[in-house]
Order: structure tokens, then C-alpha cells, then sequence
């Protein structure tokens, strides 16, 4: 539940204070998690297609908002959701990889993400600072 709060927390200050290209992460984000939580099996043994797909999609997601705002951060937002879907993919097909090792890939790129998004809004918003007092 902390990782959905650090969520929460990031992607609503994207979502307020970000470039247009940050709201659209943050919105995507934020829906991604919410939907993931109504999606998720808890399986010892498996991963999880449902949850899977939904990744897919917002990997989609995360590759048009690069291509749309040809941002360097968006890419490397997309890459990290692309091995997030890498680490479905392993699971499903390799059943030696172990689940835990599938859940801590999962959160190691959820956090990439957030950590990312969290970047770009506070160097636009040191940037938006700055035109200001130029400005004056």
C-alpha cells in the first residue's frame, strides 16, 4: 500500500504541476495502478495475464506520449514499462523464473517510472521558477 501512496503522491503532483507530457504519465499512471488493483490475482505460482495486459496497454500508452512530446524522459519512462511486460513475458514463459523474483522486477520498474516522472515535474517547475524571475 506504500508503493500506491508514493503513487498517488507523484502522479498527482505531475497531474498539477507538470508539463503537458508529465500530466499525461501521471494521468496514465495513476489509472494504470487503479485498474491493475481491480485486475490482480494473487497467485504464489503465476504471474498474472490480466495484469499483464493491462501493462501492454500502457506501455502502448507510454510509447505514444513519447513519441507525441519527444521528450528523452518519456522514452526511458516507456523502456521501463516495456520491462515491465518483459518481466510478464519471462514468467509466463519460463516457469523457473520464481514469483518473487517477478514481483520485484514489477516494483523495481514501477518505481523507475515514478522516479522519472517525479524528475521531469520538478525540472519543469524549477524551470517555470525560472521564467518568473526572469520575467520580473
Amino acid at each position: 500500500m506504500i508503493s500506491f501512496g508514493v503513487a498517488i503522491v507523484v502522479c498527482g503532483l505531475a497531474i498539477r504541476f507538470g508539463d503537458k507530457p508529465a500530466r499525461r504519465v501521471g494521468m496514465i499512471t495513476l489509472g494504470g495502478w487503479v485498474v491493475s488493483l481491480i485486475v490482480f490475482r494473487n497467485s504464489a505460482r503465476f504471474a498474472d495475464i490480466g495484469l499483464m495486459l493491462v501493462d501492454g496497454v500502457i506501455a502502448a500508452l507510454f510509447v505514444w506520449v513519447s513519441l507525441s512530446s519527444r521528450r528523452l524522459w518519456t522514452v526511458v519512462v516507456a523502456a521501463f514499462q516495456m520491462l515491465g511486460v518483459a518481466s510478464h513475458l519471462a514468467t509466463v514463459i519460463d516457469h523457473r523464473v520464481t514469483i518473487n523474483t517477478y514481483k520485484l522486477s514489477l516494483a523495481v520498474w514501477s518505481y523507475g517510472i515514478l522516479a522519472m516522472l517525479a524528475v521531469a515535474v520538478w525540472r519543469h517547475w524549477r524551470e517555470q521558477r525560472r521564467v518568473g524571475d526572469e520575467g520580473v
